[in-house]
């Protein structure tokens, strides 16, 4: 009878537990409008989760995060007049089926992770549209961006606080902006601009002040290469007027005469004279001996 009696009061146990959405291994156990009906700041984004059946979406799952945005950022989406289409992806971008909290975003690996949202879930993604990127920037920002060639050009949303975890279960964060919508949001903020070329392609710009054309650049170089030798500059001679040609001076009189046919030409006047002299006494006495001898 007793063992009867608490085999029938263990089987009750069993059945009670067994109904418990609990003591289904992995079912959720949370209510992402319960959760945001405690924020007052979030109930425009609340209510487009309901509208476009995300909340059911992440009420049957576990493991997720929610990236939301408060009454203002919705408030610039509404001004938009989205159709139901676009609406439904913009919230199921902002569902990423994995878990990011305060703890685990600064310690991505590598500083950047991909995640898949709701809207790649759904079928309804081309390609890798419905993939998020998260990166974790310099000074510990960390930015969510849609991934797919047509997304480069929008702007990232930054993560700005928790508002709900239940590690591995749900994480709820705000975010600055949404991360995708048809056309830009007015105040939402720019992508950051390119860091600039260690070559330097950017052109200079006028002095303040200065409007009109720059002038105009010579495209003669500044200097000749150094490996090409340089010629020295040709110089015209300069013209030297000419030599004025010298006569001789007339020829002055003299009383000397005339020398010799005899005489040395190669004997300067003086020694000249001196020869002739000599030349006529030696006549003389050639003559004088000759003149003996035929008288003898």
């Amino acid at each position: 009878m007793r063992l009867a009696a608490a085999a029938s009061i263990l089987l009750l146990l069993l059945l009670i537990l067994g109904a418990s959405p609990s003591c289904h291994g992995g079912a959720p156990s949370h209510n992402i409008t319960a959760i945001l009906a405690a924020h007052p700041d979030f109930t425009e984004f609340s209510a487009a989760l309901s509208s476009t059946g995300a909340a059911a979406e992440i009420d049957r799952r576990g493991t997720i995060t929610v990236l939301a945005v408060d009454n203002a950022v919705m408030a610039r989406l509404k001004a938009q007049k989205l159709d139901p289409k676009d609406l439904s992806r913009v919230v199921y971008l902002h569902v990423l089926l994995d878990y990011f909290d305060s703890v685990k975003l600064p310690t991505i690996q590598g500083g950047f992770a991909l995640a898949t949202s709701l809207f790649q879930a759904s079928g309804r993604a081309q390609s890798s549209e419905g993939m998020v990127n998260i990166t974790v920037l310099p000074g510990g920002r960390v930015a969510f961006a849609p991934s797919g060639p047509s997304n480069n050009a929008l702007p990232a949303a930054f993560y700005q606080k928790p508002i709900h975890e239940a590690p591995y279960d749900i994480a709820v964060l705000q975010v600055s902006s949404v991360i995708w919508s048809p056309a830009p949001l007015a105040g939402a903020p720019a992508p950051a601009p390119p860091p600039p070329d260690a070559a330097g392609p950017a052109p200079a710009t006028a002095p303040a002040g200065h409007h009109g054309s720059p002038p105009p650049v010579s495209s003669a170089p500044a200097s000749l290469p150094a490996h090409e030798p340089t010629t020295p500059p040709v110089v015209a001679p300069v013209a030297t007027p000419p030599t004025p040609r010298r006569h001789p001076a007339p020829p002055s009189e003299d009383t000397t005469p005339a020398a010799s046919p005899d005489t040395d030409d190669s004997q300067p006047p003086a020694d000249q004279k001196n020869s002739g002299a000599r030349n006529a006494a030696s006549w003389t006495v050639g003559t004088a001996v000759l003149a003996l001898v035929l008288l003898m």
